[in-house]
Order: C-alpha cells, then sequence, then structure tokens
C-alpha cells in the first residue's frame, strides 16, 4: 500500500509539474511572439539608431557654447571654438576650447567625394605660443606650471582624424580685476580679441 501511496503521489506530482511546465511555457512564448514583429520594425527603427551614434559628437557641444571661432592657419577643415575664459580660484584664470575636423561633416552632407576619405589633420606648436594678453596692463601672460615645472593644463596635439574633437584647457594667471576683456592666443589660429573675462 505505501508503494502505491507513493507512486501515486509521484505520478501526481508529475501531473503537476507537466502542467506547471506548460503554463510556464506558455508564459514565455507569449512575450517571445512580438519580437519577431519587433524585429521587422527594428529596420524602421535603426535610422534612428544611427544618429544616437553622432550624440557622442554632440555632447562636446554641449559642454560649452563658442564664444568665437578661427580656422586653423595650415588647413581651413580644423576649427577652433573658444568655450570659456573664467576666474578660478587660487588667483587664476581658466581658458577652455574646442578643436574640431570638421571634415567628418562635409564627408555626411557630400562635400567630400563619395569614396574619397578625408586624410586626418596633423596639429602641432610651440608651447610657449599659447598665452594671453591684457590690452589694459599691455601684458602678456604665459599658462601656469606647478612646484615641479609641470605644465597646469590639457592640450592636444597630432593628428586629428575626420570629425574628431577634442577639448583642451590651461590655467593662466589671473589680470587684475580691472581688466574686464584679453586677446587668447591659440597656436597657428586667429587671436580671439577683446574675449570677455567671467568671473
Amino acid at each position: 500500500m505505501k508503494s502505491r501511496n507513493l507512486g501515486a503521489r509521484f505520478l501526481l506530482l508529475s501531473s503537476l509539474c507537466v502542467v506547471s511546465e506548460t503554463v510556464a511555457c506558455s508564459k514565455q512564448e507569449t512575450p517571445a511572439q512580438p519580437s519577431p514583429s519587433g524585429a521587422t520594425s527594428q529596420p524602421a527603427a535603426a535610422p534612428a539608431s544611427a544618429p544616437v551614434a553622432a550624440a557622442p559628437a554632440a555632447a562636446p557641444m554641449s559642454s560649452g557654447t563658442a564664444i568665437a571661432s578661427a580656422q586653423y592657419s595650415n588647413d581651413p577643415n580644423l576649427r577652433c571654438d573658444l568655450l570659456e575664459v573664467k576666474r578660478v580660484s587660487g588667483g587664476a584664470l581658466l581658458v577652455r576650447w574646442r578643436l574640431i575636423n570638421t571634415a567628418g561633416a562635409q564627408a555626411s552632407t557630400g562635400l567630400v567625394a563619395s569614396g574619397g576619405q578625408s586624410k586626418p589633420i596633423n596639429y602641432d606648436f610651440d608651447w610657449k605660443e599659447i598665452y594671453y594678453t591684457d590690452p589694459v596692463e599691455n601684458k602678456k601672460y604665459a599658462f601656469l606650471t606647478d612646484s615641479d615645472n609641470n605644465r597646469i593644463l590639457d592640450v592636444f596635439y597630432g593628428n586629428y582624424e575626420a570629425g574628431q574633437q577634442r577639448l583642451n584647457w590651461a590655467k593662466f594667471p589671473s589680470p587684475p580685476p580691472t581688466s574686464n576683456k584679453i586677446t587668447v592666443f591659440i597656436p597657428k589660429f586667429m587671436p580671439f580679441e577683446d574675449v570677455p573675462v567671467s568671473q
């Protein structure tokens, strides 16, 4: 009798497992059915993902509106956007700018021949070319260095691929409080004149 009861219980448990597996399978199949239709709608969504890929390029743009822009003297496809000139703590002046190889934007608008790839733009300079002048004091200011004579800046030089952009910054001694406008010199670009100094 015990063996029959165990057998009956085993059959009962087995049938419950089969029923629960069937229910579980039917629950899994229900969400799985929309995914093929979702897959067919994916091609429609694919073009929307292409602009999302362009979002990283737009992200640095949101980090600051350009005060002024200039073109590289060796190649007009390289642009410099001056983003910020601000007094900061410690009696320093922070200058931020962005360099962009705009050839990538031209390629997407068809300004570059189809099949042709834009060559990278090599950007190089001498460190003494990064400075600003204060017209009120008629004085030139070089970037700051620390106690070990390391430059207090982050400036990229080298090749800029088509569409590539880099944020750069440097700290300088702050001009006197009476100086509200300065001229910023970024190497190989026209000077940014009469730039307002923010607090």
